[in-house]
């Protein structure tokens, strides 16, 4: 690989070193420059002056290597001028996706904020809950004893005015054959049991 760079070199080297006719200069130069119909104008005319035998190609002569080196230079500075654009081009392109990627961090490092901030409040917010609903505990203890003992209060009642219900209904009905008995004229005692 180093010894066909090498004569890479040495064949560039040496095609760049050999001089160019001026005529085809001329024409590079002509074409270089956009200008077509300047160009066949000029070959027109030149292969009529070759062909009518007013000059050879060898009379034109060669261009001086000066020529062709700043044609070579410039024609490098134009690629350096490009690649520089190109170059300027993807550094905004990448600045502009930075700057965007910035934005993106910051507004999701912001939002993060927010949620841990919302978080840390709800956080005491349980905590003072907690705190408050334990002080209730003991009272709800003494709420459900109360419950429990009036419930079984309740109870009692209903089942004594049953009884008593039942009592006054049987007195009622004693009281209701006495009477009967009192009409006819005998007296039975009754038993209650």
């Amino acid at each position: 690989s180093y010894l066909s760079s090498c004569l890479s070199w040495w064949h560039w080297r040496s095609l760049s070193e050999i001089p160019e006719a001026m005529d085809d200069f001329f024409c590079n130069f002509l074409v270089r420059l956009g200008m077509s119909r300047t160009l066949d104008c000029f070959q027109t005319e030149w292969y009529e002056l070759i062909e009518r035998g007013v000059f050879t190609a060898e009379d034109a002569g060669l261009v001086p290597t000066a020529y062709t080196r700043n044609q070579q230079l410039e024609a490098e500075n134009m690629r350096l001028r490009q690649d520089l654009e190109n170059y300027k081009l993807a550094a905004n392109k990448a600045k502009e996706a930075f700057l965007k990627m910035q934005k993106e961090r910051d507004f999701h490092r912001m939002h993060h904020r927010r949620v841990v901030q919302e978080k840390n409040r709800l956080i005491s917010d349980i905590k003072r809950l907690k705190a408050h609903y334990a002080s209730y505990e003991p009272v709800l203890k003494q709420l459900t004893e109360k419950y429990q003992t009036a419930l079984r209060q309740k109870m009692l009642t209903s089942l004594e005015r049953d009884r008593a219900v039942g009592y006054a209904e049987s007195g009622v009905q004693n009281t209701k054959q006495l009477q009967c008995c009192e009409i006819s004229g005998t007296y039975v005692r009754l038993i209650q049991l």
